[in-house]
Order: structure tokens, then C-alpha cells, then sequence
């Protein structure tokens, strides 16, 4: 039966060796490497690519703290408008809930590039967006989207909220509908029935969006590179600047490490967070 276990798991295992733990092997050990004469690198085993991002408050503060408040806020608003969305379609039957799947799913369903190229013809200065705010006299004249790191968190929240919204379904489907019902019976509000109940029971889906959700933010690319400012700091953005535009490939992958590392340590963090918030309220049923 081992056997059989083990056979059944190599080529996954075998893919993954090959495809991540080789590739970030690799970049670990060139962010260890130096570079010389413009584009040369040195073998050799620095630490000096890591002091120079650690060591300098500038990139603490302007790229690394910065794109950790971003992925935060984005994240942050994907699930507030998640959750109205998922409440209503568990709610739904039918050809109503079908429709609302396919329109939750048409985010993933596209290319990237064609999504945001959509969303630039939405957020121009007389785009969609602003000709439809002028006209409910939201505001007067356009605000730019377009190069601004307002129009990045729109972006990174429409891209998001799918992932949270099917995350949460799944736990909000196997609430028993006879508890919130029960709650209302006697006297809880909706807003109490949700914070006493709904809440608690959909933490596991909660937690699972957010962990997709914060890291495809934080490693956000595309997105800050396509409809954000020329001068974002957001760190996905400056790899990529600094490993094919500057051809430094030691300093990004040093970067890269650094980016994993912290993605890494924010979620552990979090599943540290969730993980104390299930087990009061376990107690606390008790």
C-alpha cells in the first residue's frame, strides 16, 4: 500500500522538484552572487544584495512596508465585498445563481493582459468610469485612475473578490440555515445573527481566501506594472525592473527571497491569528 502511495505521488512530487524547488534553488543561489561590469555576475557567497535592501530604510519603507499596506488594503476590501455577494448567492436558486457564478468567475476566466486592457479602457479620463460618476454627479470632473495606485487596488480587488467569494460559498453552504433562523426567533438582529454565527462558522473559508487572496496581492505584477505610476514601488514591480531592465539578477533574486520569506511569514502569522480565534470560540461553546 506504500508502494502504491508512492507511485501514485512521484509525478506530482517530481513536477514540483523540477518546476518550483529547482527554479528556487536557483535564485536563491544567484542572490548570493555579485555583479560586475555592468551585466557580469561573480560566483561568489554575499550577503551584500540582502544588506542592501534590509540595511536601507528607503526600500524598507518605500517598496517593502509600501506594498504590504497595498496587498492589506486591497485585501481588506475584496472580502467586505465578498461576503454580501457570497450571502446572496448561497441564497440563490436556479438560473439566478448560475448567472451570478459565471459573472463571479469571469475575472478567472480571462487572460490578464485582456482584463486589465479592459479595465484601461474603463479607467482613461473619459472612460467608463468617469463619465459614469459625472453623470450621477458623484464628482465634477475626472479623477485619474489610470497611473495611479488608486486604479492598481481597484484592479487588485476585482481581481481578488472571486477567490474570496467562492472560499467563503463553500463554508457559508454548510451553515444549517435553522441557526441563523433560530437567532432571529429570538430577537437577534441581522447584523448580530451575522457577527454571532455566520461569522464564527465561515472563519476556514475566510481564512483560505485570504491566504490566496493577500498573496497574489503582495506578488502583484502585472497590475501595478500595467495601471500603475512609472515610479511604484510595489516589489513584484521592482524585481522585475531591477532583473530586466538594470540586469541585476542577484539583487532580484534577493529580492525574490525576501518577498517569499515575508509573504511567507505574514501567512503564518495569520493562520497563527485564525487559528487562536477557532479555538475560543471552540472553548467558548464549552
Amino acid at each position: 500500500m506504500i508502494r502504491r502511495l508512492i507511485l501514485s505521488l512521484s509525478p506530482g512530487l517530481i513536477a514540483i522538484f523540477v518546476f518550483v524547488a529547482l527554479p528556487m534553488l536557483w535564485v536563491v543561489r544567484t542572490s548570493f552572487n555579485d555583479l560586475a561590469q555592468g551585466s557580469l555576475i561573480v560566483e561568489t557567497f554575499a550577503l551584500d544584495n540582502y544588506t542592501r535592501f534590509l540595511g536601507d530604510p528607503w526600500y524598507l519603507v518605500n517598496t517593502l512596508w509600501f506594498t504590504v499596506r497595498i496587498a492589506v488594503l486591497a485585501t481588506a476590501v475584496s472580502v467586505i465585498c465578498a461576503y454580501p455577494v457570497a450571502l446572496y448567492i448561497a441564497r440563490a436558486t436556479g438560473v439566478q445563481r448560475n448567472i451570478l457564478m459565471a459573472l463571479i468567475m469571469a475575472p478567472l476566466l480571462i487572460g490578464l493582459v485582456t482584463l486589465v486592457y479592459g479595465w484601461i479602457v474603463i479607467f482613461r479620463g473619459g472612460g467608463l468610469l468617469n463619465s459614469l460618476m459625472i453623470a450621477l454627479n458623484v464628482y465634477d470632473e475626472p479623477v485619474r485612475y489610470m497611473w495611479d495606485i488608486k486604479g492598481v487596488v481597484i484592479l487588485l480587488v476585482y481581481i481578488g473578490m472571486p477567490y474570496v467569494v467562492l472560499s467563503l460559498l463553500d463554508s457559508i453552504e454548510r451553515i444549517s440555515p435553522y441557526l441563523v433562523e433560530a437567532a432571529r426567533n429570538v430577537g437577534a438582529s441581522p447584523w448580530t445573527a451575522f457577527w454571532k454565527i455566520v461569522f464564527p462558522l465561515t472563519m476556514p473559508g475566510l481564512y483560505a481566501g485570504l491566504v490566496i487572496v493577500f498573496s497574489l496581492n503582495f506578488a502583484a505584477f502585472a497590475v501595478p506594472l500595467m495601471i500603475g505610476d512609472s515610479n511604484t514601488q510595489m516589489i513584484g514591480l521592482v524585481i522585475y525592473r531591477e532583473a530586466l531592465l538594470n540586469n541585476d539578477l542577484p539583487f532580484a533574486s534577493a529580492l525574490s527571497v525576501i518577498m517569499v520569506s515575508m509573504n511567507a511569514l505574514i501567512l503564518v502569522g495569520m493562520a497563527v491569528l485564525f487559528g487562536h480565534l477557532i479555538l475560543n470560540r471552540l472553548e467558548a461553546k464549552r
